[in-house]
C-alpha cells in the first residue's frame, strides 16, 4: 500500500477540520480561550467596545457534590470583576430559562465563599445563544428585565447584578456588528475579511489552516472520541449492574446514585461480578 505524502495527510486533517464552526463546542473553546478574541466576542454581543477582560475560561467545569455539575461553555472575567458567561445552545432545550437559571446559581456558589456577604456578589452577564427563536418574538435579540410591578407602564428596574441576553441565528437583530457575529459563528471561513472582529477570524485561520492549529484540532477530536467510546462503556456497565440490581428487589436510591457517578472501568467491572453474585440488595452493598 502505497503511503500517503505530507502534503496528503495535511489536506485529509484540513478536510476533516474543514467543517467545524463556531457554534461547535469544540472548536468555539480553542478559539475563545483567546483573551483578545474572547473579549472582541464579548464586545459585540454586549455593545460595549471599551470593555476589558482579565481572564477567560472554556469549557469550565463548576463540580456540585449535593446536585449536577455544570461545565460552562465561556467563562470570563472582567477587570471590575464582573463576570460573563457565553452559552452556545444549538441543540434543542426543554427548558432554557431554567437551565440559565441554575448555571446562574452554580456561579454565585462557586465565588461567594463562607462568611462573605450578599453584596460582595459580582455581576453576572449570561450571552445565551441558539439556533432557533425559541422565546417566539421573532427577534434576534431579547434582553431580560426584573422590575417592578407599578401603575407605570415602564415600572423600576430591580439590579440584582444579573443581566440575561438572548441571541439566536434565526432573526436579525438591529445591530450591524452583532448581525455581521452571529452570521460569522455559523460559516465560521477563516478567510473572511472584517474589521469588526479580525482576532476571532484569525483564530480560525490558525485552526482551519495552519498545520500547527490543525493538528491541535484533530488530536482533540481524536481523544474526544476515545472519551466518547469510553463513556459509551461506562454507561453499559452501569446499566448492566443496576438491572442486576433490579432483579433483587428496590435499589435504594443512594445506591443508584453512588453506581451512577462512578467512571472507574475497573470498580464497575468489579460490581458486575458481586451484583450478579449476590442474593440481596444488603449483601451486594457490603461489597461495595
Amino acid at each position: 500500500m502505497e503511503r500517503m505524502t505530507a502534503i496528503e495527510v495535511y489536506e485529509q486533517k484540513r478536510e476533516r477540520i474543514r467543517k467545524f464552526n463556531l457554534v461547535s463546542d469544540l472548536f468555539a473553546a480553542k478559539v475563545f480561550e483567546d483573551l483578545t478574541a474572547c473579549q472582541e466576542l464579548c464586545r459585540i454581543l454586549m455593545r460595549n467596545p471599551n470593555l476589558q477582560l482579565k481572564d477567560v475560561k472554556t469549557q469550565y467545569v463548576i463540580r456540585n457534590l449535593e446536585g449536577h455539575s455544570v461545565q460552562l461553555d465561556i467563562l470570563a472575567e472582567e477587570l471590575t470583576g464582573s463576570l460573563i458567561n457565553v452559552e452556545l445552545q444549538m441543540y434543542k432545550e426543554e427548558a432554557p430559562f431554567r437551565r440559565s437559571r441554575y448555571y446562574m446559581s452554580c456561579i454565585d456558589m462557586s465565588i461567594l465563599g463562607k462568611g462573605k456577604a450578599y453584596y460582595e456578589l459580582p455581576s453576572v452577564t449570561v450571552l445565551y445563544i441558539t439556533r432557533t427563536d425559541f422565546i417566539g418574538g421573532k427577534k434576534g435579540l431579547y434582553q431580560i428585565r426584573r422590575k417592578t410591578n407599578t401603575k407605570s407602564s415602564l415600572g423600576i428596574d430591580l439590579d440584582n447584578g444579573l443581566c440575561e441576553k438572548y441571541f439566536n441565528l434565526r432573526y436579525p437583530t438591529r445591530y450591524k456588528s452583532i448581525n455581521e457575529l452571529l452570521r460569522y459563528l455559523e460559516n465560521s471561513d477563516p478567510f473572511y475579511r472584517t474589521k469588526v472582529f479580525p482576532r476571532i477570524v484569525e483564530r480560525v485561520k490558525f485552526f482551519k489552516v495552519q498545520e500547527e492549529g490543525v493538528d491541535i484540532m484533530c488530536e482533540i477530536a481524536d481523544r474526544i472520541k476515545m472519551e466518547g467510546k469510553m463513556e459509551g462503556k461506562i454507561e453499559g456497565k452501569i446499566e448492566v449492574i443496576l438491572e442486576l440490581l433490579e432483579e433483587l428487589g428496590k435499589v435504594p436510591s443512594k445506591i443508584v446514585e453512588r453506581i451512577s457517578r462512578e467512571t472507574d472501568l475497573v470498580v464497575l467491572g468489579r460490581w458486575i461480578k458481586c451484583a450478579a453474585s449476590a442474593t440481596s440488595i444488603t449483601e451486594f452493598e457490603g461489597k461495595m
